[in-house]
Order: structure tokens, then sequence, then C-alpha cells
């Protein structure tokens, strides 16, 4: 028997007299739940939830190829059964992604109906979309931010807006998270939006896009609370 044995058959362990503190719980410093998503009003939109009766005018956006070849995900012909079964879909995400419909008639509809009304601001159909989703993306696991918007409102600074809202609404309440995106390369219009509400730049990556059949770069970007400049 080995000395370092035999004194321990001599000298069992004790418990220690010292006062036993309490361990401190484990944080979790990356949250994958959403709060519930919010209604959303700016000066001139409403950002809402998606709903079935929106179908319509998400098939007649997408299947427009020049604003399809701008997403990674979008298949090109776009059907009405693929903006049904998208919308199908949301109910399972309620928790892990905030999917909002991007409409015109914000706060100055609700001040002055009849003045935005005459001058064609205030509708509640769909324009565009913006999402805030969990993706298992290697070190860009998070929560990831895409969006798109009908052509005939291209210019006119309505997705800066509605990004810009959707963002300072998500670090209102998930302050400790990166917030991850990218653009097409070739799409320096969404690069431009980014830039304006502090995205860095972190990389390229080539990935397939079923809207073009064919390989594209991606421009990958990322933001945090600290480097958020709000509009």
């Amino acid at each position: 028997m080995s000395a370092l044995v035999e004194h321990r058959a001599i000298f069992p362990d004790t418990p220690s007299l010292a006062p036993q503190l309490p361990q401190a719980p484990e944080i979790e410093l990356r949250s994958r739940a959403l709060p519930r998503q919010p209604l959303i009003r700016t000066g001139r939109l409403t950002l809402r939830r998606p709903e079935a009766r929106d179908a319509e005018a998400i098939t007649a956006a997408l299947a427009n190829y020049r604003v399809a070849k701008m997403l990674t995900r979008v298949p090109q012909p776009y059907h009405l059964e693929d903006a049904e079964e998208w919308l199908a879909s949301l109910g399972e995400l309620e928790h892990e992604a905030w999917i909002f419909a991007v409409t015109l008639g914000g706060v100055r509809a609700i001040l002055s109906p009849e003045l935005e009304a005459a001058n064609g601001n205030v509708s509640d159909r769909l324009i565009g979309v913006i999402s805030i989703e969990w993706r298992e993306a290697g070190s860009r696991t998070g929560w990831h931010l895409g969006y798109w918007l009908e052509e005939a409102h291209w210019g006119k600074g309505i997705m800066t807006d509605a990004v810009n809202a959707v963002v300072a609404r998500f670090f209102s309440v998930m302050m400790g998270e990166t917030l991850y995106s990218s653009v097409m390369a070739d799409n320096p219009g969404s690069l431009r939006i980014q830039g304006k509400l502090g995205f860095d730049v972190t990389g390229v990556e080539d990935v397939y896009a079923p809207s073009r059949a064919e390989g594209v770069r991606l421009i990958t970007t990322e933001l945090t609370f600290g480097g958020y400049m709000p509009m």
C-alpha cells in the first residue's frame, strides 16, 4: 500500500467547516426565445404580423425577378402556393422569429387620416417583409435579419425606416445579442441600409441561390447594440 493511500486511510477526508456559499446559477448569455412579436408603427409605416390574406401581394412581389434574385431562399418562378405555404409555416416560429408585413400608414395616418389617404399613404396591403429569425449557421449561429420590398416602393427610404424600427425594438429586448445579416454582392442599396444603422462587414461567402439557379457571393454583416446607430 502506498504512503499516500495509507495516509488517506488513517486520516479520512472530513467535511470542511468553512461555510458553503450557494453556487451562482449559470447565466444563459444567448437566448433563442423572442418575446411576443409587437405591432410597430413609424411615422408612415405599420409593421404587423403577416396574414393569410397577404398571399396574393407576396406572390405579386416575389414573382418579380428583380426582387427575388436578391434573396437566397426564394424559388423562381414564384407561385401563390409558395406564399400560402410560407404563411402557413409562420405559426411554428412564434418564439423563434419575428416576421413583419410592411404596410403604408403609420402614426401620421392615425393623426391625419384624410390627408394621408389623399396622398396615397394609407393602405394595409403588404408591400414588403422584414424578419428576424434564429438560424444555426456555425460561427454565425444566432439571430439573422432579412428583408425585401416590392419594386414599386424602391428608392423612397421605406425599407430604411422599417428596418431601423425593427432593429430598435429587437435591441430593446435583446440588448446582449448580435444581429447577423447578409446582402448579395450586387445589391449595394441593401448594404447602404445596413451601413446607415451601424452594421459591420465581416466577410464574404459563396452560396447557392434558387432564385438565380446559380452560386452567388454574399457579403456578411453583423450588428451589436453598442454599434447600432438609430435613425
